[in-house]
């Protein structure tokens, strides 16, 4: 059996949910951290060290970070567009994802942070509107960021690119805009990422 740790106001446990939704995959879900607690007990860091969600525990195999997770629940059986078989194709894909997780997400909840305490200056704000410029370009002559389809690569960014567009003062994106107006179109989407993350 497949169980998952997190909660539905985390943006890393939303895309997971988002992905086993679109799989149709059963799993048991232990709401962890936050509010829920339990991500610093001995049992939770014997999963994860670093005390932090989404985990899974497929029978004997425990994963965690949220992208780790996203391509083992892919593999699990034929997932089509979301993560093809051949490699080439995969690698479009897998390189959005890192380029989310490491320029994109980051700057973002400093930003949102920074906002939250009233500390947010122009240094902040740049650092989060170069790579959703850089992305909105993109997006201009391309539906999805891998291309056509809807992947792993969109359900990666999906968070911070909903949440860039509830941030007080932003500037306008039209082809991101656009693009997160068709993400919306998903029934999953809307259930795990418009409809649970603020």
């Amino acid at each position: 059996m497949l169980t998952l740790y997190g909660r539905r106001d985390s943006s890393n446990t939303a895309k997971v949910l988002w992905l086993l939704d679109e799989l149709a995959l059963p799993f048991d879900f232990v709401l962890t951290g936050g509010k829920f607690g339990g991500n610093d007990n001995n049992e939770f860091l014997q999963m994860n060290p670093f005390g932090k969600v989404p985990v899974i525990r497929h029978g004997d195999v425990i994963v965690w970070e949220s992208n780790a997770v996203l391509r083992y629940l892919a593999n699990l059986q034929d997932s089509g567009p979301l993560w093809p078989q051949a490699a080439g194709e995969a690698a479009k894909i897998d390189r959005w994802m890192d380029w989310s997780s490491i320029s994109v997400t980051p700057p973002l909840t400093r930003l949102r942070k920074a906002m939250k305490a009233g500390t947010a200056n122009d240094a902040a704000r740049q650092s989060v509107m170069a790579p959703f410029a850089q992305v909105n370009a993109w997006l201009g002559n391309n539906r999805y960021l891998a291309g056509e389809h809807l992947t792993l690569a969109d359900m990666t960014f999906a968070p911070s690119a909903y949440r860039y567009c509830l941030l007080q003062d932003k500037v306008s994106l039209p082809n991101l805009e656009t693009y997160v107006e068709r993400l919306n179109e998903n029934e999953a989407y809307r259930r795990h990422i418009s409809g649970a993350l603020t």
